[in-house]
């Protein structure tokens, strides 16, 4: 996590104390803990017991700093968000958040811990129990000492065939290939041009594009792209890094955070609030010929928003199309999220219809489960998780009370 982050969850931290961000929520994808057994509900529609019998809609997975992985089970047909039933969490190193966790093929799960250099990886069963995979934990020595980037500095490709690493403080990206039954196996490492931030695929696999840290400062602000071979191997693409000026913006690829929409045509970023932009970018990728996988800017990009975004969502399934923003006021307190439709014509954004949505519980930070029929937002400040319905249009509701957690990395899935 960058200092830049760091920075930003401190702040909210320290108004959480003072009663400042008392009544907003934030997104449990990519970076809080679930709690365990201390857990109380905060809504009447939950069973913190997770006694349920209905079926699970999905699950949720999130790194115990008391030396576990928890496990949350959404269930729609109940209408409860809980505590798996009859789950054990597997044991994990303490005293830590984890560097960040991904699933890959809503079947293998994954946890970073760069302290000790090394990955640990579990097989997902029908219930939402984890089993060790062959030969985990894999090490990652490189991560010892290092660094590793903001909270996309572990993706996995749409396939989930891949799994992708930063290493902030060597400027490099790390890959593996996920075989049979989740094993990793290196795939080797590339050298980047700047002191990376995160990282994101585009929707269909083919190309990686990974953003420079703010912190860089001996570098123009850019965006790195590579296409990605079956083996995991990494090829620059044409003229890559990318940067420049956009709409007259000085520097206007210097993103904190890009998404590659399900249809691969288009990526989405922001440059975050820590610049007080108002902007959502969209980027064309050239499909064919001689640049393919380079980026520019659509017509009409950057594209106007409420509130300054400090981070997104976009809908991986196909026929959604859907963005979704997060954002952090000059007080410290969340905004609402705002939602917008994305053109796959023209890669236009318009505002979905009852956006920004000052009713919902909101956060900094979101994931999408596969379908991407629910938006699990997370509140650092009241360290909840609120799974959010995705309707007609991209309207958000809230049908399902949150589960309340413990900072740490987390993420979601659906059953296989």
């Amino acid at each position: 996590m960058t200092m830049r982050v760091r920075a930003v969850l401190m702040l909210i931290a320290a108004l959480a104390m003072m009663g400042l961000a008392g009544c907003d929520h934030y997104n449990c994808s990519n970076g809080a803990i679930f709690g365990g057994s201390s857990c109380t509900s905060t809504g009447s529609g939950i069973s913190q017991g997770g006694t349920t019998s209905s079926a699970a809609s999905a699950f949720a997975f999130a790194v115990d700093a008391d030396g576990t992985i928890d496990g949350y089970t959404l269930s729609t047909g109940a209408g409860t968000f809980a505590a798996t039933p009859n789950y054990t969490g597997p044991t994990i190193p303490s005293n830590t958040s984890g560097d960040g966790m991904v699933v890959a093929q809503g079947q293998y799960l994954y946890t970073l811990f760069a302290g000790i250099g090394e990955l640990y990886g579990w097989t997902i069963n029908s219930a939402g129990g984890l089993t060790a995979i062959s030969g985990s934990p894999f090490s990652a020595p490189y991560t010892i000492g290092s660094t590793v980037g903001g909270k996309q500095s572990m993706i996995t490709n749409p396939a989930g065939t891949l799994l992708f690493i930063l290493n902030q403080s060597g400027d490099a990206v790390y890959v593996y290939q996920i075989g049979t039954g989740g094993a990793l196996t290196a795939a080797g490492s590339l050298l980047l041009p700047f002191l990376p931030e995160n990282m994101a695929t585009d929707g269909l696999g083919k190309y990686l594009y990974v953003t420079s840290a703010s912190t860089d400062t001996s570098v123009t602000p850019a965006i790195a792209a590579y296409s990605v071979s079956s083996s995991g191997s990494l090829t620059a693409v044409s003229g890559s890094p990318f940067s420049g000026n956009i709409g007259g913006m000085l520097n206007a690829y210097g993103m904190l955070q890009v998404e590659g929409d399900p249809s691969g045509k288009y990526l989405i970023g922001t440059t975050s609030a820590v610049i007080g932009n108002n902007y959502l970018y969209v980027f064309n990728i050239q499909q064919t010929g001689a640049t393919a996988g380079a980026i520019t800017p659509v017509a009409g990009s950057p594209f106007t928003t409420q509130y300054s975004p400090y981070s997104i969502a976009v809908q991986p399934s196909t026929g959604g199309d859907l963005v979704y923003s997060f954002s952090i006021s000059s007080t410290g307190t969340y905004n609402p999220i705002e939602g917008y439709q994305l053109n796959t014509s023209t890669g236009a954004l318009t505002k979905v219809s009852g956006s920004p949505f000052s009713s919902l519980p909101t956060g900094v930070w979101a994931q999408f489960d596969q379908s991407g029929a629910f938006l699990f937002v997370y509140d650092t400040a009241l360290t909840q998780v609120a799974p959010l319905e995705v309707g007609s249009g991209g309207v958000l509701t809230a049908p399902i009370s949150p589960v309340t957690t413990i900072d740490g990395y987390w993420t979601v899935t659906d059953p296989n």
